[in-house]
């Protein structure tokens, strides 16, 4: 976790210089908002917030944006970014290798392109269901199942990305009802194309 903390901070300033990166972050924010409802009631978590390309689209539309991140050089990129925007609901917080979330009590839970990186996606995700509130929603865009080829360097890659039977099952051992999916987005590149499915689904 330590490699992939210092791979996260090595890229942060440069991070938003990608435009397939932007482009894959705004269609992803655009399917989180199509899919799950926000209110200026409610406290949203970013897991896995990089540099906000994703939360800090959805903070407009929330009471309190809470940006979540192992490399502490992406949340500088994050609050800088939220200060610059006058975002002054939005706060970030620093993770461990254990993603302890304190006494932190969330009614929504967001997370783009994060899990591929995350060892044992289930516990997190039970994580997650004991820090939602009642009928909170949990949603995770990541990659649908590739042969290992997205990455150019796989090092901090748990994952190839992740089936539906295995959403499901995560989803639905930890607390959740059982997920819908849409489709988010296509990566083109090196000749073959990704898929980015967006899951989400309310705590049982």
């Amino acid at each position: 976790m330590t490699d992939t903390k210092q791979r996260f901070d090595a890229v942060a300033q440069q991070w938003d210089q990608n435009d397939m990166r932007l482009s894959l972050a705004k269609n992803i924010t655009d399917a989180i908002l199509e899919s799950v409802s926000f209110s200026k009631d409610d406290c949203v978590l970013d897991f896995g917030c990089g540099t906000g390309l994703v939360g800090l689209n959805i903070a407009p539309f929330v009471g309190k944006l809470v940006g979540a991140d192992l490399s502490s050089a992406m949340l500088e990129q994050f609050q800088r970014k939220a200060d610059e925007s006058g975002l002054s609901h939005v706060e970030t917080l620093a993770l461990d290798a254990d993603a302890n979330f304190g006494t932190w009590q969330f009614d929504r839970i967001v997370s783009a392109m994060a899990f591929h990186h995350i060892e044992e996606p289930s516990r997190l995700i039970r994580k997650f269901s004991r820090i939602l509130s009642n009928k909170g929603l949990l949603a995770i865009a990541d990659l649908d199942k590739e042969d290992g080829s997205f990455h150019s360097d796989n090092t901090g890659v748990y994952h190839f990305g992740f089936s539906r039977e295995e959403w499901v099952r995560f989803f639905t051992e930890n607390g959740f009802e059982k997920p819908s999916f849409v489709q988010a987005h296509t990566v083109s590149k090196n000749g073959k194309t990704y898929e980015i499915i967006l899951c989400f689904a309310a705590k049982a």
